[in-house]
């Protein structure tokens, strides 16, 4: 009886996972998670977008303008391709809204082997090399949906004031196949008042404009 309640389980294991429902008119669904290829986590996500967030989708798929927030591209950033070994897509703009906040968002997607190269060089791991002091990292789950959409969470300290920043990983579908690829999304802003303001600007008027809800989908 014990060896057949460890085929059940390991049938149920390597099964496909249950399809989330289908999109409504006008969006699509991608998948988010906190981690990458190595593990899936419970933080894994089903999540609506009204954008095509997919590798080839990008990055016309990402607009520019995302409810009050205007944005424009940023200078590119020559390390990116010596960290991310010329990654298929690169995102690199300045949201601004019309009370002078902004958000910097960097996107980053790549197939095959280069795709690791996403998860080694992480917010955390980068921003010391840049001079930054990393004061906080945690996960933060925001209620957008049936099941929270969790993110990488985090405080920097540097010669030019505090950052606040978040990063998450997308999919576009729940093989996550490398062949298919991946998308590393980073989003950070200046502190202007306090860190609790900064992040929670980011986590109810900014990151809800691309991924505005969840689905009842989970993997385990």
């Amino acid at each position: 009886m014990a060896l057949l309640g460890l085929g059940v389980a390991a049938m149920a294991w390597l099964a496909p996972p249950a399809a989330p429902p289908p999109p409504s008119e006008g969006a699509a669904i991608v998948f988010t998670d906190v981690a990458g290829w190595y593990r899936r986590t419970p933080d894994e996500a089903a999540v609506m977008t009204p954008f095509d967030l997919t590798l080839d989708g990008l990055p016309a798929g990402l607009p520019m303008q995302l409810g009050d927030w205007t944005g424009r591209t940023r200078r590119h950033d020559p390390a990116v391709d010596r960290w991310f070994r010329q990654p298929d897509v690169v995102i690199e703009r300045t949201y601004t809204r019309p009370d002078g906040e902004l958000v910097w968002v960097s996107a980053f997607g790549s197939r095959g082997d280069k795709s690791f190269h996403l998860f080694e060089h992480t917010p955390d791991t980068c921003y010391p090399l840049g001079g930054w002091e990393i004061e906080s990292l945690d996960i933060l789950r925001m209620p957008l949906g049936p099941r929270p959409l969790a993110v990488n969470r985090g405080t920097a300290r540097g010669s030019r004031g505090q950052l606040a920043f978040m990063y998450w990983y997308v999919w576009d579908s729940p093989v996550r196949d490398a062949a298919r690829g991946v998308l590393s999304i980073r989003v950070s802003a200046p502190v202007r008042r306090d860190a609790e303001t900064t992040l929670a600007m980011l986590a109810e008027d900014f990151v809800p404009r691309i991924f505005p809800r969840t689905l009842p989908w989970s993997r385990f």
